[in-house]
């Protein structure tokens, strides 16, 4: 009896228990370290960070919601954007510099004051959205479309629009659910659906010309950066002979989901403006920068009440957004094929925290291979530098306009090229013809058209407010 009591304790005892069906809230619940102190984890992706199964299984702006929304309660909550300060240095000259740029965005339509803004539009789509964008530049130059990525706007765009408008006429717009554009009240966010928004404003502003045969006339150039690139690329590949070149900005077929179709914060409450441009600072490297920390803030962000600072803030975005239907299989398919039909400018951002210059370096290379029958390709690969200097403190920081200046040195002679070869094509078929003009012509034109001008000043000056109209020439017929 003893023995087989302890038999049966013995057997008790070593048996294994049975394994416990986990519950649905516990599988797609956050991993403890996410609950840790705010000194304890990164906002910044890092290469080393594997890729969030969570993030993986999103497939609807639903999911990227709740996904959104789980991530801004366990890194953002009232207790960590206590902690999340700025140098109090450089949260004053934030707080000033905030007030003048949203002072001269409203004024003139341009962070540094008037002549530099392009001209507001709007644009009611069949889709019932509207879209707003700038517009600079002349209507009659080759035209350059610029968009932006995910969680920013259009005026990410202005300091490089602003010196293509002497050549080009820029457009640069905001994707719906960012920025002015309105919201879908559907949730359509998919890639499709952002390619016809384009292809609507591209038809209803007639940039492309067509001869009777059906071919077209003017191709254009087309910028992205990030999210605006895989759009890009998505709209040359399906609308074959309308763009002529792509620049694309920090673009990687390969970037992972919450960096290229949605943002982690984009459902994201924030108590004020300090701990959003923390964030802010610390994802772009503008810690010791507050002048185009509080330009990136304007640009993204928006107050709950805008009589209001202190009733808090949050992205400039619809919190359901993300971009469907992408994948990297999708998106390498769609960057090979439009390699061998139009040009390819890779811009790549020194230093840059979403791709390194080694892989910048490997796609372009990849690309340069050709197609399948060996045919060469025209892909190119430039690097903006970000010019690196001292503040009043002493403190390294980034002067972003050279950042941006040289992008638009890079846009200008890739659009120039673009340009002399499409002139050189039409000469060839005798389409057009050119005549050499010297500088006495132009001058003695130019002097015509003033004299004319002071002559109708002139006139116009004699004239009484009670004087007859002018005489026509049917009342010295007989």
């Amino acid at each position: 009896k003893s023995d087989m009591s302890l038999a049966f304790k013995k057997g008790f005892l070593s048996a294994p228990e049975l394994p416990r069906k986990p519950s649905r809230r516990k599988q797609n619940a956050l991993p403890d370290d996410a609950f840790l102190p705010a000194e304890s984890y990164d906002l910044i992706n890092e290469d080393d960070i594997e890729e969030n199964p969570m993030v993986a299984e999103i497939e609807t702006s639903q999911q990227a919601y709740d996904y959104s929304l789980e991530y801004c309660r366990a890194h953002c909550n009232k207790f960590n954007q206590g902690t999340m300060k700025l140098d109090p240095w450089i949260n004053c000259n934030f707080a000033n510099d905030l007030r003048a740029v949203q002072f001269n965005r409203k004024l003139w339509g341009h962070h540094d004051g008037p002549g530099k803004g392009g001209t507001s539009r709007n644009l009611l789509l069949p889709s019932g959205v509207v879209m707003h964008y700038l517009e600079w530049g002349n209507e009659q130059a080759p035209p350059i479309v610029m968009l932006h990525d995910v969680s920013d706007s259009c005026h990410v765009w202005d300091d490089v629009a602003q010196p293509l408008a002497e050549k080009y006429r820029v457009i640069s717009i905001d994707f719906r659910g960012h920025g002015d554009s309105s919201k879908s009240t559907r949730r359509e966010y998919g890639v499709e659906n952002l390619v016809e928004d384009v292809h609507e404003l591209v038809v209803r502003l007639s940039l492309n010309g067509r001869e009777w045969g059906g071919a077209f006339t003017r191709p254009w150039v087309l910028c992205g950066k990030g999210m605006g690139g895989a759009v890009a690329v998505s709209y040359a590949a399906r609308h074959e002979g309308r763009v002529a070149g792509l620049v694309l900005w920090d673009y990687d077929p390969e970037m992972p989901k919450d960096r290229l179709c949605f943002t982690p914060l984009q459902a994201g409450e924030f108590l004020g403006q300090e701990a959003l441009g923390h964030i802010l600072g610390k994802q772009l490297g503008l810690l010791r920068e507050s002048k185009y920390l509080a330009i990136t803030f304007v640009n993204r962000c928006m107050y709950n009440n805008v009589n209001d600072v202190n009733s808090g803030c949050r992205f400039k975005m619809d919190p359901y957004f993300f971009l469907a239907d992408m994948n990297p299989g999708l998106a390498w398919t769609q960057l090979r094929t439009v390699a061998t039909k139009c040009r390819i400018l890779f811009v790549h951002t020194q230093n840059s925290i979403d791709w390194t210059f080694q892989r910048a370096t490997d796609i372009t290379t990849s690309l340069e291979q050709g197609s399948e029958q060996g045919e060469p390709l025209s892909v190119r690969l430039v690097v903006a530098s970000r010019d690196t200097c001292r503040d009043e403190q002493g403190e390294l920081t980034e002067d972003l306009s050279k950042l941006y200046g040289g992008i638009a040195n890079h846009c200008m002679q890739f659009a120039d090229q673009i340009d002399s070869l499409a002139r050189a094509k039409l000469k060839k078929e005798g389409n057009v013809r050119y005549e050499k003009v010297t500088t006495e012509d132009e001058e003695y034109r130019l002097t015509q058209k003033r004299a004319m001008r002071q002559q109708a000043f002139e006139a116009a000056g004699f004239m009484g407010k009670d004087d007859p109209p002018p005489p026509k020439f049917e009342d010295f017929d007989d």
